[in-house]
């Protein structure tokens, strides 16, 4: 038996130059992987958080609009609903003084009407001070500009009440420690040397002997 030869595997070459343009052109449309480089990888992250990064600002921004007009609208409400309070309570005061003008009426008595003017008066500072306002108590106190406005000046023999109140001739009201309104007021003013140069110039009585 004749074995069969193993045929031999003959690579050829094909030297054309036509050929070897067409070879070179089917390897050139092959892609080839590329990966992205670091600083394209770092620039994607980068517009990616500055994306997200506006995006947290608008919605931050929308959120701060929306409870700055709640909490105006609140405040709105309550500065509303503190003026009615505050209207409220001086009604009765209103009624009050109606019947004071009815029963003068009636009766022709001032003292009647004094008594219902002071009654109103009571009334009135109660109302005031439910509120926290009190009217400020100076008298016989030093003088603080702060507090009140010096309108005229009394002369007293007594040093100690020097620059102190002597007389209110409008009272000042408070509301805690902030001033609503100042006071009107007189301060003392001592005047020592005027006396001692009176004294000085009155005349020495002649002694008897």
């Amino acid at each position: 038996m004749v074995k069969d030869k193993k045929k031999s595997k003959i690579q050829v070459n094909d030297r054309r130059f036509w050929a070897q343009d067409e070879s070179a052109e089917e390897k050139a449309s092959i892609p080839t992987k590329k990966y992205p480089s670091l600083i394209e990888e770092l620039k994607t992250r980068t517009e990616l958080a500055e994306q997200k990064l506006k995006e947290k600002v608008e919605t931050l921004h929308q959120e701060n609009e929306a409870f700055r007009l709640r909490l105006s609208k609140d405040m709105d409400r309550r500065m509303e609903q503190e003026k009615l309070e505050l209207f409220g309570n001086f009604l009765e005061l209103i009624d009050n003084l109606e019947r004071a003008l009815k029963a003068t009426q009636e009766t022709l008595s001032f003292e009647a009407l004094k008594e219902g003017v002071q009654l109103n008066l009571e009334l009135f500072l109660s109302k005031l001070k439910s509120l926290g306002i009190e009217p400020m108590d100076l008298l016989h106190k030093p003088f603080d500009p702060h507090e009140a406005e010096a309108v005229g000046v009394v002369e007293v023999d007594n040093p100690d009440l020097d620059q102190h109140v002597i007389e209110v001739v409008q009272r000042g009201f408070r509301r805690g420690e902030q001033v609503l309104r100042p006071a009107r007021v007189r301060t003392g003013q001592y005047q020592a040397e005027q006396k001692s140069q009176s004294d000085e110039n009155e005349p020495t009585p002649l002694s008897s002997d």
